[in-house]
């Protein structure tokens, strides 16, 4: 499992600000296609459908895309600036939509660009930064005498998840940062006195905040 490090927002979130009178709302999410960023976007569009703009920008490494808009904004008083938020961080696959509340007073073109990537860096702010890291998740199949005594040991490592089945055996399965997959392994097996059975069920890359 290869993948070089990506930077990312940690979590989705949602903020407001308000200048001059106008309601500026900040939308992140972590995406990883351009269609789950344009669902995201229709989402959030679709809940304010009497905002004034719905200005965004987003980036997917996957798919090697950078997009963003003005949505009717002055030519880059909005997009632009919401995107240079994210490029300054070196982050990708997010979108951000700024929705914005016209209050009856004009900004200007200095003042579009303060209020949007404003906006931008609340959010980001909020989200946090995450590097995306190698993440495994391992099935462990035990005897039921060594369950609660194998869980109990387990508190001691970097386990993120745990999902257990009972059947005439108990299946732990454990998601933990790659890294630790050998220490585990070892662990769970002197615990066990050899008797577990141990395999990788999946490998995956999730967020880990800075």
């Amino acid at each position: 499992m290869e993948q070089t490090e990506l930077l990312v927002p940690f979590q989705d979130v949602e903020v407001e600000m308000i200048e001059k009178k106008s309601r500026f709302i900040g939308n992140i999410f972590l995406v990883s296609s351009e269609e789950e960023a344009l669902a995201r976007r229709d989402e959030v569009h679709s809940r304010h459908p009497t905002a004034s703009h719905g200005v965004y920008a987003y980036d997917i490494k996957a798919d090697n895309i950078t997009r963003f808009s003005d949505a009717g904004e002055p030519k880059g008083t909005a997009g632009m600036p919401v995107l240079d938020v994210f490029r300054k961080r070196g982050l990708t696959n997010y979108i951000c939509i700024v929705t914005r509340y016209f209050g009856g007073i004009l900004l200007g073109a200095g003042g579009l660009v303060r209020a949007y990537s404003g906006t931008a860096a609340l959010a980001l702010e909020a989200a946090g930064v995450a590097r995306m890291a190698p993440f495994t998740t391992l099935e462990v199949l035990c005897e039921y005498p060594y369950y609660e005594k194998l869980r109990s040991m387990l508190k001691a490592y970097p386990i993120r998840q745990e999902e257990t089945s009972f059947d005439l055996d108990v299946t732990y399965r454990i998601q933990m940062p790659a890294d630790a997959v050998e220490a585990v392994t070892g662990a769970v097996t002197e615990c066990t006195s050899g008797r577990a059975i141990i395999s990788v069920a999946d490998e995956c890359f999730l967020p880990v905040r800075l």
